[in-house]
């Protein structure tokens, strides 16, 4: 049955990438969470999106104890959520190489998971395909997910790829998401969660493709249609 991810929580009712946000999430039912982080420079695993504050400062830059009350570490998230898996989303400057920060925000990933154990079900996701990399060398049994936002014609290519790279799963656009291009996923027993999915109509389509995941600002609307289908 095709998963709800609720898209930096429940992000049309509540603040995107806040506790009040994954925790209604939680309540509507989706069974899981989708949420971003960046590295602080004192090392805490931050929940944002951008990689600068409103008020400029940059994440990377600065010492967690500075940022707003309503930015939660990871481990906040953890804490305040009990019964949804966590789809972190590595942030990075630059997507085609693997920085410094980059390490260290996979090096300080891979503990924490390691400290909470198997109590959660975790997916670590980034566009990065390097930083992919380096956490199947620090965390060989973590599944990961490659974001892709566009498809070449050679897309078989990017699946074998991702299959030989041992990543469990594909995130790819709305946009870009075709029966075929599943179809060949399944093939290489890859899952496909899909970003960002707020349209009824295109969720039963992509139901219907047989995707494992629908990312959405609307979880509650998405679970409506996964209800109906198995109906």
């Amino acid at each position: 049955m095709t998963k709800i991810y609720a898209h930096r929580g429940a992000s049309k009712v509540f603040k995107e990438n806040t506790l009040a946000a994954f925790e209604h999430a939680e309540t509507l039912g989706a069974e899981w969470i989708e949420l971003d982080v960046w590295l602080s420079a004192d090392r805490v695993l931050t929940v944002h999106h951008d990689l600068h504050l409103k008020s400029g400062e940059s994440i990377i830059n600065a010492k967690y104890s500075s940022f707003p009350d309503d930015v939660p570490t990871l481990l906040d998230v953890l804490i305040s959520t009990e019964n949804v898996g966590v789809n972190v989303e590595v942030k990075t400057q630059n997507s085609l190489i693997l920085d410094d920060t980059t390490r260290r925000l996979i090096d300080e990933l891979t503990q924490l998971l390691e400290n909470i154990g198997e109590s959660r079900e975790i997916l670590v996701s980034s566009f990065n395909f390097q930083c992919l990399s380096y956490l199947r060398e620090k965390s060989p049994d973590t599944p990961a997910g490659l974001l892709v936002w566009e498809l070449n014609n050679d897309w078989e290519s990017l699946i074998k790829e991702v299959a030989n790279s041992d990543f469990q799963a594909i995130h790819p656009s709305n946009a870009i998401t075709s029966r075929e291009f599943v179809a060949a996923c399944k093939k290489k027993e890859i899952d496909v969660n899909v970003w960002t999915v707020n349209d009824e109509d295109r969720m039963g389509e992509l139901i219907d493709f047989g995707v494992d995941g629908i990312i959405t600002d609307f979880p509650d609307v998405a679970l409506e249609v996964v209800a109906n289908r198995d109906g």
